[in-house]
């Protein structure tokens, strides 16, 4: 258990680094959030292709070989990686690393309700007061307390909005097709795709960008600090502690990119910002932390015998 939990909070360490880095690049090295995700996402999918070439052979790919997968890769591919990057990137672009993470946050509730519907049961009654506190925190966030006060932009509200989805398809498309394919043979094609459909649609003019050491150096962190490492690390922790104790060692995330924005980057937070993000966290612990199964009651013991006999 201790060595998935430091597993799973250095991936969300190097998460938390990745957000700050990338705003960084926004606001000095005139990168725009179209520029970084096309070439992150392709340098990262090329690098996964050649990794799966190699193990597998001509079965590399194979997820986007049978017209049955199409749909739900993609959903997975477009409607969720690939949103949940970009409008993750925009919304730091538009705020800062700690709101856009917290913000895309909001899909668990999303996931929550897209399972009670395809499920048809409702939602545990946990949820509900989760959902108020995560409102109330937000509350907190959006308007630092002044209901006649928006503290952060509709751009930013925008952006949020849609890395919460795209957070919601990321975690939900891939579910069927996990059963039968490797993380990577789905994440690979995924990430290829999103990054040329980005390019082809966005055409964003990379010369415009500072291309100096610092830039270079940042690009690279976001390709392999922000993505490869922690991505292992995280599957290798999450192996070892399981799913949900995972995801909600994997909230740290938020906490260490207030913490690098704070001390690294001078960021300055109010008392309502701290309150509004502590609430949020609390609201996502809520969900994630399992109930408590009531136990079975024992039949009579005549029935027992009965039963044996």
């Amino acid at each position: 258990m201790l060595k998935g939990f430091l597993l799973i909070a250095s991936a969300a360490l190097f998460w938390a680094f990745n957000g700050n880095v990338g705003g960084f690049i926004f606001e000095y090295k005139n990168f725009t959030p179209e520029i970084l995700v096309s070439v992150r996402l392709i340098a990262v999918g090329i690098f996964i292709f050649l990794l799966d070439l190699k193990r597998s052979g001509r079965y590399a790919f194979r997820v986007v070989r049978k017209r049955e997968n199409i749909p739900s890769f993609l959903l997975y591919a477009l409607g969720g990686l690939t949103l949940m990057q970009y409008s993750y990137f925009c919304s730091v672009a538009t705020s800062n690393a700690p709101t856009a993470t917290l913000m895309q946050y909001g899909g668990l509730f999303l996931i929550v309700a897209v399972v009670a519907i395809q499920t048809k049961t409702p939602p545990k009654f946990k949820i509900y007061p989760a959902l108020a506190i995560c409102s109330l925190g937000l509350f907190f966030m959006v308007t630092g307390g002044d209901i006649h006060s928006l503290k952060i932009s509709k751009e930013t509200l925008f952006w949020g909005a849609l890395s919460a989805v795209g957070f919601m398809n990321f975690n939900v498309a891939p579910t069927g097709l996990s059963k039968t394919y490797r993380s990577m043979e789905i994440m690979g094609p995924s990430m290829l795709l999103g990054g040329v459909l980005l390019a082809l649609i966005a055409r964003p003019d990379y010369s415009s960008a500072i291309w100096d050491l610092q830039s270079v150096a940042s690009v690279a962190y976001c390709v392999i600090g922000g993505t490869l490492i922690p991505f292992w690390l995280f599957l290798e922790g999450a192996h070892l502690t399981g799913p949900t104790l995972s995801s909600v060692f994997n909230l740290m995330e938020a906490v260490f990119s207030t913490i690098v924005a704070v001390f690294i980057y001078g960021l300055s937070f109010t008392s309502t910002d701290f309150l509004g993000m502590a609430l949020i966290l609390i609201a996502v612990l809520i969900i994630s932390f399992p109930e408590k199964k009531k136990p079975e009651k024992r039949k009579p013991l005549k029935e027992r015998v009965r039963e044996n006999l």
